[in-house]
């Protein structure tokens, strides 16, 4: 074998690394910029909400889906010993017509803004929902009027 040969072959593999470390590294950066547009909704001395208008659905049950982001003033207790978060991802279930909602999902993280470790998740199956008023003037209260006004008309119910 030549060492002209041999430098053709080391040449195009390394070029074949790099397009192939090119391609992943604007992948990876795409996925990480790309932000989610929150739209603050409520605010009370101890948490603010805020909500994703990009989740707005509907579910196959006709209820109204909503995915929000919620910091907290202090920290809150984790179901798992000695850990606490300051901000959750939650989504829930609304029903309009009797002012309540559910929780369907929730992922709290150690930090403000979803930062920092995930210290706890719990998901709730469609048939296992513990729903809760939220009257008027209530944070709850507050997600269920956002929810309930934005949510696109006629929408399709959302498939999982």
């Amino acid at each position: 074998m030549s060492t002209q040969h041999s430098i053709s072959r080391v040449a195009g593999r390394t070029q074949a690394w790099t397009l192939a470390c090119l391609a992943l590294t604007a992948w990876s950066t795409s996925a990480d910029t790309q932000t989610v547009d929150w739209v603050a909704i409520a605010k009370s001395d101890r948490t603010e909400v805020f909500a994703n208008p990009a989740t707005l659905g509907v579910s196959p049950a006709s209820w109204v889906i909503v995915r929000t982001k919620q910091n907290f003033v202090e920290p809150q207790p984790s179901a798992k010993k000695g850990k606490s978060y300051l901000s959750a991802r939650n989504e829930y279930r609304i029903d309009c017509a009797q002012r309540r909602l559910a929780y369907r999902e929730m992922e709290a993280y150690a930090q403000l803004d979803l930062q920092g470790d995930r210290v706890q998740r719990t998901r709730i199956g469609e048939k296992n929902l513990k729903w809760m008023d939220a009257p008027s003037g209530t944070v709850f209260g507050e997600i269920i009027d956002y929810a309930c006004k934005n949510v696109p008309a006629g929408l399709p119910p959302a498939t999982e």
